[in-house]
């Protein structure tokens, strides 16, 4: 599969995803706000599963768990996933995600809250998606293995679902 082809199942299979959680929670659409605020809950869910890197005051940290690291990102992914099916304007492709990465890796010279708050600044521009898929890169994960995680995660979502969750 090409990257687009893996950015276009992911889209697929969260809208298939979405319509379920709305369906069974009687929702019949979410707003910005709201997506605003899961994406932003859940990078702080992924600064935290890094906390042992920037967490200076604390003898008793655990070290940082890569595995955790890499759900808490696909977490933020799903969110990102679901803004670009509502909001988004196409822009997942190579050229999106090269230039979002480019500007990450000058944005984590700021530090990582920045880069961070920078998904965030990119609701603005409905480019999300492309700066989530570039913050993964960046963080050491192919798009092959975000693809597969992205997979498990979902099913992992659906099962959590299909029992109330």
């Amino acid at each position: 599969m090409t990257s687009t082809e893996m950015i276009e199942d992911m889209l697929e299979r969260q809208k298939k995803y979405d319509a379920e959680v709305f369906k069974k929670h009687n929702v019949t659409s979410v707003s910005r706000q709201q997506l605003e605020r899961a994406l932003f809950d859940e990078l702080g869910e992924l600064m935290h599963a890094q906390k042992a890197d920037w967490c200076w005051w604390k003898f008793t940290q655990e070290p940082v768990d890569v595995a955790k690291v890499f759900e808490e990102y696909v977490d933020v992914l799903h969110f990102a996933l679901m803004f670009e099916i509502t909001y988004g304007d196409c822009r997942y492709q190579n050229e999106d995600i090269e230039y979002n990465y480019k500007t990450l890796k000058f944005d984590s010279e700021l530090g990582q809250a920045y880069v961070y708050s920078r998904v965030l600044g990119s609701v603005e521009d409905d480019d999300v998606l492309a700066y989530v898929i570039a913050l993964g890169l960046h963080m050491g994960f192919s798009l092959e293995k975000i693809y597969k995680e992205y997979i498990r995660k979902n099913e992992i979502n659906k099962e959590r679902l299909a029992k109330g969750y």
